[in-house]
């Protein structure tokens, strides 16, 4: 197929870094080049000629209009493509463009534009619909000295019409990297500030205003320019939508939330189907308590879908953020399928997100559906991206999910160091629980072959708590090249308080954690010697105890891990505030180990001031799967009573059923009610 007669109209100045990209994706898409140099001082006419541009020198006159309508001037084509060096086509086919060039019904279209923001390109974007894409008129001309548009002069011709096409370009002058190196945020206040005072009443550019201070979130400034648009701008402006937008979340943002709410609601009566604003207003709800109302704007988003053709919009609107938006409403009234569902669609959507794979895979983990999350992982592990996988292999490994962790396993992204020590795991500890030597002694071997590996060292020091408790693990300690600093530091009270006097470890330098023990993040580096000793002798914190908890746990080293409870500072230690996962391992363990827990529990609550809801929660969790009756203080019953916790009250009705039960074994009562008790420290935990 021929190339499309277009021609290529852009202006530049110093952008050798993304012109080379830009003009490479137009190849085969556009028959000329047009570029209007302002004064570039790096190789960009050099990579501009490469391509074939045709090249002029203008004068920058601090007005994008009149340097972009130069170059329209010297077009040649029946059509004009307008990009800027920071954008780039993606996708675009000569054969779907051609119909759209040979229509008599459009003079321009529409085209979807992905802003990329944040640190990285490919992740967040936002997106709008621009006009770049026109017939060659010379009635047609941009207007603005910043923030130019040329749809306005289209839409004054007689029967002027702009239709949408969906042939996306993707601009990554957005990014931060991008916003500190050319300053855009001083660069287009000065401008905008500089043409108000030409048209002070100028709806565009008092729009653009707003809009700069949202984007540098000054929400109160944005706010004030906005509001009284929302009385000004037609309808039809093509941007009274965002407006509306933009107004409601600067003022909710801007700690306004009752001047919010009816900009909300004025906006979804205008816009039914406006996704992200329908989504805004439910978050608003959400921060006001309203869950059933904020659930009932998230089913409209959702039924609207993806409105990115007709609103501006962002990523995973109507799709997978709306998705895990609802699923984390429903949580919140105990509609655990319900959310199940939305999690599952949202990482069909988004499957190299991983804070929806963190929703889905505790839901399914806290809720005992393990085979429905090993098989949705199936079916989705070619997309898995080294991110994700950094989610959720350490999840399976707390939650001791045999199953799931197996399906991991084949992820082609996974180093293959890892891969190797859970295939250790897997094979020689989860699925053979009694026989942990083997395990051990694969991992010694690893240990040769790879003796700074974090990994290896710390689970090796787990195994020699099974097996030996903590005099054994201190000896093991010292045949061990090194231990990551948190670690260390835990080991070394462990030993502290079992008597040993082990303070003569292994002094070389500590690396960080393995994956396995982390569910999201990992501890900083150490910098010395000297400050990994210091962190060592010090009384380890909260985090320290989580990481030797969660290797504990997966190794299955459970006397070790009690002693770890019992010693530990009431204050400093609550088990509910472990990795939710590892609350699964714990109610897996063998039963000898959840009755000395619950032992435990009940003694320290002698001693101390009554648990908050989700510790007492978990306690009643791991007592019931050992078939014992959770105890309850009088002082206990009124704490839960009082925490104005809807799953403590939930909890204290499951209590009363599982007394009942106890009293009449033969009365073919239910033990408790249909939501597992992991899932209510889950919603005790999030309300607080």
């Amino acid at each position: 197929m021929h190339t499309p007669v277009i021609s290529l109209c852009m202006i530049v100045k110093n952008e050798a870094q993304h012109l080379e990209q830009c003009l490479q994706s137009v190849q085969g898409i556009v028959s000329e080049i047009i570029i209007a140099d302002t004064g570039s001082a790096d190789n960009s006419i050099d990579i501009a000629r490469r391509f074939g541009a045709r090249i002029t020198s203008v004068p920058w006159e601090h007005d994008f209009s009149r340097a972009r309508n130069r170059t329209l001037d010297l077009a040649t084509c029946a059509w004009i493509l307008v990009l800027d060096a920071d954008e780039a086509l993606a996708g675009w086919e000569p054969e779907r463009l051609q119909p759209l060039l040979e229509s008599e019904s459009a003079d321009g279209y529409f085209l979807p534009f992905m802003h990329y923001v944040g640190e990285a390109a490919g992740r967040e974007y936002v997106t709008d619909n621009v006009c770049r894409l026109f017939r060659n008129d010379e009635r047609i001309r941009f207007c603005g000295s910043i923030h130019e548009e040329v749809a306005s002069s289209i839409w004054s011709l007689p029967g002027g019409n702009i239709a949408y096409a969906d042939l996306p370009v993707h601009h990554y002058g957005y990014l931060d990297g991008e916003l500190r190196r050319k300053d855009k945020a001083s660069r287009n206040l000065e401008l905008i500030h500089a043409a108000l005072q030409l048209e002070p009443d100028s709806i565009p550019l008092r729009y653009a205003l707003g809009t700069e201070y949202y984007q540098q979130g000054n929400y109160n400034a944005a706010a004030e320019q906005l509001l009284p648009l929302l009385n000004e701008a037609p309808a039809d402006s093509g941007y009274t939508a965002d407006l509306y937008l933009k107004s409601a979340f600067a003022l909710q943002e801007g700690g306004r939330p009752a001047e919010a709410e009816p900009v909300y609601e004025a906006g979804s009566q205008l816009y039914p189907d406006f996704t992200d604003l329908l989504e805004s207003y439910a978050g608003l709800l959400l921060e006001q308590g309203q869950v059933r109302e904020a659930y009932l704007l998230l089913q409209r988003a959702l039924d609207s879908g993806n409105t990115a053709h007709k609103y501006p919009s962002s990523s995973g609107s109507g799709t997978s953020r709306t998705r895990l938006a609802a699923g984390r409403v429903c949580e919140q009234l105990f509609r655990y399928g319900e959310a199940l569902e939305h999690y599952s669609q949202a990482v069909a959507y988004a499957p190299g997100d991983p804070a929806v794979w963190e929703q889905l895979a505790t839901l399914c983990l806290l809720s005992g559906q393990e085979e429905e999350l090993t098989v949705l992982t199936r079916q989705l592990l070619p997309a898995l991206p080294r991110r994700v996988l950094t989610r959720l292999v350490p999840a399976a490994l707390n939650a001791r999910a045999a199953r799931w962790l197996a399906a991991l396993l084949a992820a082609p992204q996974l180093p293959e160091n890892i891969r190797q020590v859970l295939q250790v795991l897997l094979r020689a500890l989860f699925r053979d629980a009694e026989q942990p030597g083997a395990a051990s002694a694969e991992l010694a071997r690893m240990q040769q072959e790879a003796p700074d590996d974090p990994w290896v060292s710390g689970y090796l020091w787990a195994l020699s708590c099974r097996s030996g408790g903590n005099a054994e693990a201190g000896q093991g300690r010292g045949r061990l090249p090194a231990l990551p600093p948190g670690l260390a530091a835990a080991h070394r009270w462990l030993a502290q308080q079992s008597g040993s006097a082990e303070h003569d470890a292994n002094k070389q330098s500590f690396s960080s954690f393995p994956l396995g023990c982390s569910y999201s993040t990992h501890p900083p580096a150490i910098n010395s010697l000297s400050d990994s000793e210091h962190r060592a002798d010090k009384t380890p914190s909260f985090a320290d105890f989580s990481r030797a908890a969660q290797l504990l746990v997966q190794a299955g080293a459970g006397e070790a891990l009690l002693q770890l409870g019992s010693h530990s500072n009431a204050a400093r230690f609550s088990w509910s505030r472990l990795p939710l996962p590892l609350l699964q391992g714990l109610l897996d363990a063998p039963a000898p180990f959840k009755i000395q827990w619950c032992a435990m529990y009940t003694g320290r609550a002698e001693h101390h001031p009554p648990a908050d809801a989700a510790e007492w929660l978990l306690y009643a969790a791991i007592a019931q799967s050992c078939g014992q009756v959770p105890q309850l203080t009088p002082a206990e019953e009124q704490a839960l009573r009082q925490s104005g916790s809807t799953a403590a009250a939930i909890g204290l009705s499951y209590h009363r059923l599982l007394l009942a039960a106890e009293a009449h074994p033969q009365g073919n009562l239910p033990a408790t009610g249909s939501i597992p008790w992991l899932l209510l420290v889950r919603s005790a935990l999030q309300s607080g």
